[in-house]
C-alpha cells in the first residue's frame, strides 16, 4: 500500500512539467510549428517567429520569399523590416511577421 502511494506522488506533474513534455512529444514528431512573440528589449524588431522542425530546403525558400518580399535583413540598415538571428526571424511591424506566418503556416 506505501508502494502505491509512493508510486502514485511521483507521478502528480505541475502544468509547467507537462508544457515541457508537449513540447518535448511535439519536437520528436517532427511536427511544423511556428512559435511567435514580442521583445520588449528589441526596439526595432520586437516581432519575431522561431519556425520549428522545417527542413533546410524549407528554410531556404523562407529566406528567398523573405528577400524579394521584404528586401534586405541587414541589421545595421536603419529601416530593415525584418532581420534573421537564432533561428528567428525578427520584425519591426506585426503585419510583416502576421505576413510571414500566414505564408508559412
Amino acid at each position: 500500500m506505501l508502494k502505491k502511494r509512493a508510486m502514485a506522488a511521483g507521478r502528480q506533474f505541475s502544468k509547467t512539467d507537462i508544457s515541457d513534455m508537449a513540447k518535448q512529444w511535439i519536437n520528436e514528431i517532427n511536427v511544423k510549428r511556428l512559435e511567435t512573440g514580442y521583445a520588449d528589449n528589441q526596439p526595432k524588431w520586437p516581432y519575431w517567429v522561431r519556425p520549428y522542425n522545417y527542413d533546410i530546403g524549407e528554410w531556404q525558400d523562407m529566406n528567398q520569399w523573405m528577400f524579394n518580399t521584404m528586401g534586405d535583413n541587414n541589421w545595421l540598415t536603419e529601416n530593415a523590416r525584418w532581420v534573421g538571428s537564432n533561428s528567428k526571424y525578427w520584425f519591426r511591424d506585426e503585419r510583416d511577421r502576421t505576413m510571414f506566418i500566414l505564408k508559412w503556416s
